[in-house]
């Protein structure tokens, strides 16, 4: 049963590892689509195989043992679920400075006087998201094309309002050094926005995580009235039980209280080259 156990751990750390193929591939077919939380099937397989590492345990250990399993598991779920959010969303919020300091940059260098191309050169040697755009350039790559590609990530789409005036442009012959300003200044003001945004949902955010660990301090409470609260959780079928269905609740009130947050913050979707002439 050892190596079952270890099996189904194992699983469990692929299933929550980010896989780049899906990347690749959502890049190769031009689905340029923002998404700021893991997709359901991920959450749904990771609880799948908790529930698989329970059941081992239960055949081989007994109730007490699988409950302490499942719930540490489901802890471990949750836990890299909601730190996984936070480290893609600041992330984005340092993306989302970057590309404002590089729309600022470009229309700078465009306003004294550099062409657009030369300016991008010259802006990618202080701003790092506008390397790949760059590179693009030198081969004679559409840089349009290169701007909307780089704008995928959370955080850059700037880089596709970028790709919009450029490409406006270059068809119309129009000058864009007013154009460029427009969109560093309106880059600017989401990001002001996204910041407001996440400082009021700091407060309904935090009022979560405490109510996760509440149930902590009722372990305490119950050590400290002379009980004996893991004696409890630990034999029979019914401790382990409670164990189990209050430690998914928690967990269920984290995410929940996540994914209200995640449904008001505003989102971005960002069109791929495919589709996005004017």
């Amino acid at each position: 049963m050892t190596w079952l156990s270890a099996g189904a751990a194992v699983l469990l750390v692929l299933v929550l590892m980010p896989h780049p193929g899906s990347r690749w591939l959502a890049l190769r077919l031009g689905r340029a689509r923002v998404r700021g939380s893991h997709p359901l099937g991920n959450a749904t397989a990771g609880v799948v195989v908790v529930a698989s590492l329970g059941a081992v345990t239960l055949a081989g250990w007994g109730p007490g043992r699988a409950a302490v399993v499942t719930s540490g598991g489901l802890v471990v779920l949750t836990a890299a679920a909601s730190v996984g959010t936070r480290l893609r969303s600041r992330t984005a919020s340092r993306r989302a400075v970057e590309v404002a300091r590089a729309c600022d940059l470009i229309g700078s260098l465009v306003a004294i006087g550099h062409i657009p191309a030369k300016a991008v050169s010259i802006a990618a040697e202080d701003c790092a998201v506008l390397a790949p755009v760059a590179a693009a350039q030198r081969v004679g790559a559409d840089v349009a094309v290169a701007l909307r590609t780089a704008g995928v990530p959370p955080g850059a789409h700037g880089l596709v309002r970028l790709a919009q005036a450029w490409e406006v442009g270059e068809r119309t012959g129009a000058p864009m050094g007013q154009a460029l300003a427009a969109v560093a200044e309106a880059v600017r003001r989401d990001h002001a926005v996204q910041q407001v945004v996440e400082a009021e949902l700091a407060g309904p955010r935090a009022s979560g995580q405490v109510l996760a660990v509440l149930p902590v301090l009722g372990l305490a409470t119950g050590f400290a009235m002379g009980g004996e609260p893991l004696a409890f959780f630990a034999t029979g079928w019914l401790g382990p039980g409670c164990l189990v269905a209050g430690t998914g609740l928690a967990c269920l009130g984290v995410v929940w209280t996540e994914a209200l947050v995640a449904r008001a913050t505003p989102k971005r979707v960002v069109q791929g080259s495919s589709g996005a002439s004017p």
